[in-house]
């Protein structure tokens, strides 16, 4: 009968020869052990005299010949020297950047972090009562200070209103084009204010809940009074409760609605597929907080069209779920 030589090609290599003379006699076995990831291979050459008197001998040396190569195959498996190594990162290659060094991809969710500018603003810790405080891309509320209010921009935004480039134009490569079409940050003091009153936004109405029709010289596009809810969330972020820190909820609400009049697509409105309705024109990312013991809403509102959305929806993104609200 031909010798039984089972190989593996990475890491230790079992040859094993076994020669057979008959079911009742003494044979030998013949046992190397190869390292094939060293530049020269080491060799562990055994030969091992077994005196086979039955079947049951049999048996109990093919069981430890079994044993002895799943073992092989283990220590090859757990080896941390690949056969094969990508370049490393220092190449700056996309392969380096997309793989790791033993062949997997990378973590998908890795990102660059996006380059920001923080903005913070100054509110009254208790105004009269209904009566607004508001800022408009930045400015300074005229109001003694006793809340702080921040936001981040993307620095690739445009911030300087003297430059010829218009208020968040975006002239990153691919962009060129405005991200953006208003910031607007305001508060409301109302007796007995708290946060049932965003708890139940979703049924009775954003823009009602929120007071966005309330504000003077009809602020905000009375369109937003029947916008559509295009999503909501509620996040939870640090706040200043005396000495101690608190926890404080913010509601998310993304919030669209298309033009009043819809041109038919004969007329040159390329958008006016039949369906008898327009696509979004106007976006209003939102989020919004209660401080209840001063009985203070907190409102941030950013603005866009739907062209800016093509343009930085992520970006606005951020910008929306980086308001926060803290006490001075």
């Amino acid at each position: 009968m031909t010798p039984l030589r089972p190989t593996i090609l990475f890491g230790v290599l079992p040859v094993i020869s076994v020669g057979f003379v008959s079911p009742r006699s003494s044979f030998n076995v013949r046992v190397k052990l190869l390292r094939a990831h060293n530049s020269e291979n080491d060799v562990v050459d055994t030969q091992i005299s077994i005196n086979h008197h039955n079947r049951r001998d049999f048996l109990l040396l093919s069981s430890a010949f079994a044993s002895m190569f799943t073992k092989c195959v283990s220590a090859s498996a757990e080896e941390t020297d690949y056969v094969y190594q990508r370049a490393s990162e220092e190449g700056g290659d996309l392969t380096s950047k997309l793989f790791n060094p033993d062949g997997s991809l990378r973590d998908p969710n890795t990102v660059t972090e996006a380059q920001e500018r923080l903005v913070n603003l100054s509110f009254s810790k208790s105004a009269a009562s209904d009566v607004f405080t508001v800022s408009n891309d930045g400015s300074q509320p005229t109001v003694e200070g006793g809340l702080k209010v921040s936001y981040k921009l993307p620095t690739k935004w445009n911030s300087d209103p003297s430059l010829q480039l218009p208020l968040y134009y975006d002239s990153s490569e691919g962009k060129n084009g405005k991200a953006c079409n208003r910031i607007t940050v305001y508060s409301i003091s109302v007796p007995n204010l708290n946060m049932s009153v965003l708890d139940k936004a979703s049924k009775v109405g954003v823009a009602k809940s929120l007071f966005m029709d309330k504000l003077p010289n009809k602020y905000f596009d009375q369109g937003v009074l029947k916008a559509d809810l295009i999503s909501g969330r509620t996040s939870r972020k640090p706040i200043k409760d005396g000495d101690a820190i608190d926890e404080q909820i913010y509601y998310e609400f993304d919030l669209a609605f298309a033009p009043l009049e819809c041109p038919k697509y004969e007329e040159g409105n390329k958008e006016n597929l039949g369906l008898g309705f327009c696509p979004y024109d106007s976006i209003f990312l939102v989020s919004a907080t209660v401080l209840e013991k001063e009985g203070t809403m907190v409102v941030g509102v950013v603005e866009c069209n739907k062209d800016e959305w093509k343009i930085a929806n992520s970006d606005l993104r951020r910008v929306r779920s980086s308001f926060e609200v803290n006490r001075a």
